[in-house]
């Protein structure tokens, strides 16, 4: 029966051996070594699990060639009916034998168990390392292989690239030599070319220096045969003449030795120079022989504009006197008769106040009908849309000079005529980055003109309001173009008077039926778009920045390149002060300009006039400040009256500041 018992274990265990070892052989096949590991776990806890379950009920062994068969056992099972027997004791004894046995079969498959998984681990671990292994050193060979082929690749490159270079070498030194023997012949070319070129610029200079002294030369010819001329045709010209003929006979004598020079021997820059300054002093001589007689003649005529003006004052005087009398006479009558005479003289014997005189009314009128159709010309073009950029471009033009125009310099100024001067001529002007043409249109002159002169008095306005120096080369650029061009000088005056109508001089009176606009309007006051009427002290600034223009354009002097004499020069503001001071005073604006009239025009007044403007500053601070007390206390009064008597005073009057200096151009 023991030996029954150790076949079925001993068969049990073969069988248990050979399922793990198939378990052990798929999982390392199908899992990696942890799944195993678990595997193994469960397979061991099952099988020893259900031997335990078994080993009760089994007495012999069931499988292998042992067993009895499967038929014979079912049969004597049916045959032979089960008696219950009691265990004997040495059956108990058996029975702890045989769980011992299989406590220890089951110790000794763990221990196994045990050791084929340490092994297996073992072996897949070192499995892996080899791979490893074997893996690292097939990329280290490859890597090693690649680095051989790329170090061999750069090597050839750098045995190519140093054959190049060499090669390169040799054709460079050929290059250097060929170019050396070019060199080497040009220079030699080159030396003779310089020295047939330096030969041909001595031969241009000398007929170059030549060709100057005869235009300086010509020059003087032309300038004597004027003189010649002014001597002749004016009687003042005489005891003018006198003192520039010793002047006028070395010019003569020294071109005349310089002309001898050129046709003897060789001359340098410096008989150029002589001669260009000997032309110059002669045109000088010429300027000032004109100067003279005009400024002569200008004498004159002022003087004779004085007397007429005095006699008048005179005349206002006597008639006024006689009126008092007249109405002192009419006092002392019957009272029937002088209460007739109150009701019906008045308006016969008053002397009306004087607004205006008819004289500068009249021209005041034939200046705006000029204006009016003058501007007519180039109503198409203003209608015109399509000629809307033509129109931006001549503002550009007439803009452009006029704001930047400044008493820096005498080429700044002359740069900024000369570009208004093409523009009124109708030449081609530098508008910033374009050339321009005002002659595009039949009438871009006219038009370019009045902008012009708009431009000007706008000047005075915005400029010469705030910085009153700035009024003085605004001025002089103004009388070189008036010189030239006198519809400018017209569209000018015509401006002035229309934006400050005290230039006339004339006071409108408000009309019957005339609203406080329209009257505002009439003395000059602007309106914003509000309906609101300019505030006193803005006005009164703007006036006195027109004013401030007109008074320097009054004692300016014209360029030395023009030979006429200022169009607008020191009688027009005489004309106006006495004009003026006849009128009747108002507030604030009578004792403004005035002011504003001794401090711009007083120094060359003075100069001048001498004493016959002390007389009429004298009238001024007298009889017209009177009048004024009565309706004026305010600064513009006070200034003036302070102003005046320093004058009487010191019998001095200050240069305004910024004036030009006489030869700053």
């Amino acid at each position: 029966m023991n030996s029954t018992k150790n076949s079925s274990y001993d068969s049990y265990n073969d069988r248990l051996g050979e399922i793990l070892n198939r378990s052990i052989t798929s999982k390392m096949r199908d899992s990696s070594i942890d799944e195993t590991l678990a595997g193994f776990g469960k397979l061991r806890i099952s099988a020893l699990t259900k031997a335990v379950e078994l080993s009760p009920l089994v007495k012999e062994a069931t499988i292998g060639p042992n067993s009895p068969a499967k038929k014979e056992l079912i049969y004597e099972e049916k045959q032979i009916p089960a008696k219950i027997e009691p265990l004997p004791e040495d059956l108990v004894e058996d029975k702890l034998r045989g769980d011992l046995g299989y406590n220890l079969i089951m110790k000794e498959c763990e221990a196994q168990l045990h050791q084929l998984s340490v092994e297996f681990f073992r072996k897949s671990f070192e499995q892996m390392i080899c791979k490893r292994a074997e893996i690292m050193n097939k990329c280290f060979q490859k890597y090693s292989e690649q680095r051989e082929r790329r170090d061999m690749k750069y090597h050839k490159r750098k045995l190519q690239l140093q054959k190049d270079f060499h090669e390169n070498d040799n054709l460079n030194v050929l290059k250097i030599a060929k170019l050396d023997e070019q060199n080497n012949s040009a220079m030699i070319n080159r030396q003779t070319i310089d020295n047939m070129n330096r030969i041909l610029e001595e031969q241009n200079k000398a007929t170059a220096r030549f060709a100057a002294i005869t235009d300086s030369h010509t020059k003087i010819c032309i300038c004597y045969n004027e003189i010649t001329n002014v001597i002749a045709s004016e009687p003042l010209s005489q005891q003018v003449c006198d003192k520039y003929i010793p002047t006028i006979k070395t010019v003569i004598s020294n071109i005349s030795a310089i002309m001898e020079l050129c046709k003897n021997a060789s001359v340098t820059d410096k008989e150029v120079k002589q001669a260009e300054i000997l032309s110059l002093n002669l045109e000088n001589v010429l300027k000032k022989i004109l100067n003279e007689i005009n400024e002569i003649k200008e004498k004159e005529r002022i003087l004779k504009d004085n007397e007429r003006e005095l006699l008048k004052l005179k005349e206002i005087e006597e008639k006024k006197a006689r009126e008092l009398a007249e109405k002192e006479a009419q006092e002392t009558k019957i009272p029937e008769v002088t209460k007739t005479v109150k009701i019906v003289r008045p308006d016969k014997t008053k002397v009306k106040p004087m607004f205006y005189s008819s004289k500068n009314y009249n021209y005041f009128k034939e200046l705006s009908n000029f204006m009016i159709s003058y501007e007519a010309q180039y109503s198409d073009l203003l209608e015109n849309v399509n000629m809307k950029k033509f129109r931006f471009d001549c503002q550009k033009a007439v803009n452009t000079p006029v704001n930047a125009l400044s008493s820096v310099s005498s080429t700044h100024m002359k740069d900024k005529y000369e570009k208004l001067y093409k523009l009124l001529k109708g030449e081609s002007v530098q508008v910033l980055d374009i050339y321009f043409t005002v002659t595009q249109h039949p009438h871009g002159v006219a038009y370019c003109t009045a902008l012009l002169a708009k431009k000007i008095v706008r000047q005075g306005e915005l400029l010469v309001s705030s910085h009153p120096e700035a009024a003085f080369p605004l001025a002089a650029v103004v009388i070189a173009l008036w010189a030239s061009f006198p519809d400018f000088g017209k569209l000018l005056l015509a401006n002035f008077h229309k934006q400050c109508p005290y230039l006339v001089p004339m006071l409108m009176p408000q009309k019957e039926g005339q609203t406080d606009k329209e009257f505002y309007l009439s003395r000059g006051y602007t309106y914003n778009d509000e309906g609101v009427v300019e505030k006193q002290d803005k006005f009164l600034k703007r006036m006195s920045g027109i004013f401030r223009l007109i008074c320097a354009i009054w004692i300016m002097s014209t360029p030395k390149f023009i030979n006429i004499p200022n169009p607008h020069g020191l009688q027009y503001g005489w004309q106006w002060l006495a004009s003026f001071i006849n009128l009747k005073p108002e507030p604030d604006i009578s004792a403004t300009l005035l002011y504003d009239f001794f401090t711009v025009c007083g120094s060359k007044f003075l100069l001048h006039y001498k004493i016959q403007f002390i007389k009429l500053i004298k009238l001024i601070s007298t009889d017209y400040l009177e009048v004024l007390q009565n309706i004026d206390e305010g600064g513009p009064k006070t200034r003036l009256e302070v102003l005046l008597q320093n004058i009487l005073k010191t019998g001095h009057i200050d240069p305004p500041s910024g004036l030009l200096q006489s030869d700053i151009w």
